[in-house]
This record gives structure tokens, C-alpha cells and sequence, in this order.
């Protein structure tokens, strides 16, 4: 997942947009465990990407947490529209 593609979910939750930026820490964007547990469940629920709580906590910037989705998402399949050397993730 891109960090756009991330920035695009967190502004559907709330989050102001000009905030969200790749090198951001979680609490700038108002990513705190409450944050967390509604970035995992629209992230399970509406994108089909299996995230928890638990890893998302484990991630300091948005670039991580895009990053974290992205391998999430490459582990069951799920289509982000992250692009790699071999195509289309």
C-alpha cells in the first residue's frame, strides 16, 4: 500500500490530510491504540488486508505503517496497486 493509498483511508477516518506525510510518526496523525484498532479493522473489513492492532503498534512512521500493509497484503494475495520489479503486487 502506497503511502497515498494509506493517507487516503486515515483522511476517510478523520485525519487531517496535509498531516500525513511518510516520515509522520503515528501520533501525529492521531494513530494512538484507539487510532490503531480502526486502522486495523477498516484495513481487515474493507480492504481485506489481515493487519492487527498489535503489528500496527509495532510501526513508528506512515511509511512504516504503509509498509507493514503492503507485506500484509503480498502475504494473502490482496491487490494494493503497489507496483514491483515483476509487475503489479
Amino acid at each position: 500500500m502506497t503511502v497515498e493509498e494509506l493517507k487516503s483511508v486515515l483522511v476517510s477516518m478523520g485525519v487531517d490530510g496535509e498531516l500525513v506525510t511518510p516520515d509522520a510518526v503515528r501520533e501525529e496523525v492521531d494513530l494512538d491504540s484507539l487510532g490503531l484498532a480502526e486502522l486495523a479493522l477498516v484495513m481487515n473489513r474493507e480492504k481485506g488486508i489481515p493487519v492487527t492492532e498489535d503489528e500496527l503498534s509495532s510501526t513508528v512512521t506512515v511509511a512504516d505503517i504503509a509498509a507493514l500493509l503492503t507485506d500484509a497484503a503480498e502475504r494473502t494475495g490482496v491487490h494494493t496497486g503497489v507496483h514491483t520489479a515483476g509487475g503489479t503486487a
